[in-house]
């Protein structure tokens, strides 16, 4: 029992201290406004017991896993509303995304924390993209720091993962991110 009680400080102990990195010197650009989230219908105990089974939900409830997307390029950034990082990088996300949509990439920005908090944060912070709940505690899944990206290919292989918060919309991270490039090669925002 003191084991896992240890082991459950630790995990917390890291994803807080991943997310409380340094702030950033470099300037984050404004997000141009959205209308807010419309509220979506709640799932049925049929479709949120089939969600729950898979790694992913999309914020109606609806169950969402990465071979929806087969053919596509998948970039998955995991997150938090109490990350200072993850919520400063999410406007660069929003623009990678339109800079890589026509090259056959995905963006989903998941979230461990209840559909409704998803919801809520996201239309008041008035921020657009592809947010869906992550099923299960962010450690279950292997994520150990706040934010953490990773890539899959078209065919669902996972190609790389990069810890920590980044300034995606450069050229730098935007050419990381096709050639698939490690943390070590490419700078933290």
């Amino acid at each position: 029992m003191k084991f896992r009680t240890l082991a459950l400080a630790l995990s917390v102990t890291a994803l807080l201290h991943g997310c409380g990195g340094s702030e950033s010197s470099a300037p984050v650009a404004e997000t141009t406004p959205a209308a807010p989230a419309a509220q979506t219908p709640t799932a049925t105990p049929a479709t949120a017991a089939a969600a729950s089974e898979t790694k992913f939900q999309t914020l109606d409830g609806q169950p969402l896993d990465l071979s929806a997307y087969a053919g596509k390029k998948v970039f998955v950034n995991y997150w938090a509303t109490w990350c200072a990082p993850c919520i400063r990088e999410i406007p660069a996300l929003t623009r990678a995304t339109v800079e890589l949509e026509d090259e056959g990439y995905v963006f989903l920005l998941a979230s461990d924390e209840s559909i409704e908090t998803i919801q809520d944060f996201v239309a008041e912070r008035e921020f657009t993209g592809n947010f869906v709940k992550l099923n299960k505690f962010v450690g279950a899944w292997g994520i150990e720091v706040m934010p953490t990206s990773e890539l899959y290919d078209e065919n669902g292989n996972h190609v790389v993962t990069w810890n920590g918060a980044f300034e995606w919309d450069s050229m730098e991270m935007l050419d990381a991110i096709r050639n698939g490039t490690p943390m070590s090669l490419a700078r933290p925002q």
